[in-house]
């Protein structure tokens, strides 16, 4: 998970043709709901894109060191040294290719920033970043391992926690997601904190109102006073999220226009 500003599904376009071609109106009822419509998770996707990387492309080589108090960010998601998940998905990819790959010499070093609580710590991580970047654009099977601890950590997670909150549209799951993403689910600052914080409201749109006016005092003021700066630099992404709701584009339906920071992106 990381913090900073910086998308789409292995078969989700042709899933939207798909779903295209269907016309009767049984066919539109069965459309899945909320994210779990390939079409929605796609939006969903390219929004926390923006976010994340300033791009609505799923960013899976990327790898640097924000100095968020979380070590090196990498990948798709932000998985990160001091939180565990970086550590995961490095060991999926190694399983995944049934022995050593570029990246075996690092998971002794992130087994013991693990052991030792996560945090800043980069230690015996040198050259990670390089190695992380080469390995993404010439081997599918890290790509694959992302995507993977990706669906375990954040996206299923997410949606059974947006679900209990009565948040079952397009829009009210990538508001639980992307605070997954970023913030993490457990912690001061974490998701479930940040449900409970909210508490009960009278109808769905009023719960995501004030769930994201909750997300942003933490934003502003968080418990980890490492992830201070960057997480107030982060704020605008709670403007944007507002905006659509303001907007109540809650299929996330495309055309779909949204600015983030001062940019504007959208997705046919």
């Amino acid at each position: 998970m990381r913090t900073n500003r910086r998308g789409f599904l292995v078969g989700s376009a042709l899933a939207a043709v798909a779903l295209g071609a269907c016309s009767t109106p049984d066919a539109v009822a069965a459309r899945p709901e909320g994210l779990l419509d390939p079409q929605r998770r796609r939006v969903a996707d390219a929004v926390i894109s923006t976010f994340e990387n300033s791009t609505v492309d799923l960013p899976y080589a990327q790898a640097q060191r924000l100095g968020d108090g979380r070590g090196i960010t990498a990948g798709r998601a932000g998985f990160t040294s001091g939180t565990h998940d970086l550590l995961l998905v490095v060991r999926r990819y190694e399983a995944s290719a049934g022995g050593a790959t570029p990246l075996t010499r690092f998971v002794r070093p992130l087994e013991r920033i693990d052991a030792a609580g996560g945090g800043s710590s980069t230690r015996g991580l040198d050259g990670f970043e390089d190695v992380w970047r080469s390995t993404s654009q010439t081997d599918p099977r890290l790509d694959q391992a992302q995507d993977a601890i990706y669906d375990d950590l954040y996206f299923r997670p997410a949606l059974d926690l947006a679900r209990g909150a009565g948040q079952v549209t397009g829009l009210g799951q990538l508001v639980v997601l992307d605070t997954a993403v970023q913030h993490g689910r457990g912690g001061p600052d974490g998701l479930q904190a940040l449900i409970t914080e909210t508490g009960a409201q009278p109808d769905p749109a009023t719960w995501l109102g004030r769930f994201l006016e909750v997300r942003r005092a933490h934003l502003q003021d968080p418990a980890n006073e490492e992830t201070t700066e960057v997480w107030r630099e982060s704020i605008p992404r709670v403007d944007t999220l507002e905006t659509l709701l303001r907007e109540r584009r809650f299929d996330l339906d495309t055309p779909l226009t949204w600015d983030f920071a001062g940019d504007r992106f959208s997705l046919a």
